[in-house]
């Protein structure tokens, strides 16, 4: 039996929020040697044959300085105050005008800097092996959602997300073909500047 082809992976970084609990761009907090957003894709980058694009919203002038030298493709969301629901629909037309024919796209946040390339190649190894015909998602303590790879045959659901909801929405409605991989408490999504102090001094202290 012929092992199955490598997907053609669109890897879509969701960046388009306005950090209200911040109260600053969270996007352009340092994060080692770079920012948040650099090092996420920085990360993507790193997984080969995966065309990368970034969805910004608020803020985009100043975060679009920082990224546009990246081989990357961005978009922009104006309807970013309505919700990830709109900054996916956004991120998912972009992708389909591109016209490249992708077998999956890879979805993940701006603000979870734990998770990088190489949970990316495991979910990569884990749609393989299911004959790129499943859902894979993270499974984060209690709940269960991005990173998260959504094969071709449900980006037309992604498109008709209602604006207040997230890829877990379309992870929950089918969740019979969802293979999951635990990683722990490395799923924090950092929304509080408390939060990011906490993780930049425990992976970067000396």
């Amino acid at each position: 039996m012929l092992p199955p082809k490598k997907p053609k992976i669109a890897h879509l970084i969701l960046a388009a929020g306005s950090s209200t609990r911040m109260r600053e761009p969270k996007q352009l907090l340092p994060w080692g040697d770079t920012t948040m957003i650099g090092y996420a894709i920085e990360q993507a980058l790193l997984i080969k044959d995966t065309s990368v694009y970034v969805v910004l919203g608020a803020y985009y002038d100043a975060i679009y300085k920082e990224v546009n030298h990246f081989p990357i493709t961005i978009f922009k969301n104006i309807d970013w105050q309505s919700g990830m629901g709109s900054t996916i629909r956004c991120g998912i037309q972009g992708i389909l005008k591109d016209d490249l024919q992708y077998d999956v796209v890879l979805i993940s946040l701006v603000d979870q800097p734990l998770l990088g390339a190489v949970h990316y190649a495991s979910m990569i190894t884990q749609f393989c092996n299911h004959s790129n015909t499943i859902i894979v998602a993270t499974a984060l303590g209690e709940r269960v959602g991005v990173p998260a790879m959504i094969p071709i045959t449900y980006f037309d659901e992604l498109t008709e997300l209602k604006a207040d909801y997230g890829a877990r929405y379309i992870i929950k409605e089918n969740s019979t073909i969802v293979k999951t991989i635990s990683v722990a408490d490395k799923g924090l999504d950092i929304d509080t500047i408390e939060e990011y102090h906490s993780v930049l001094n425990t992976n970067f202290s000396s």
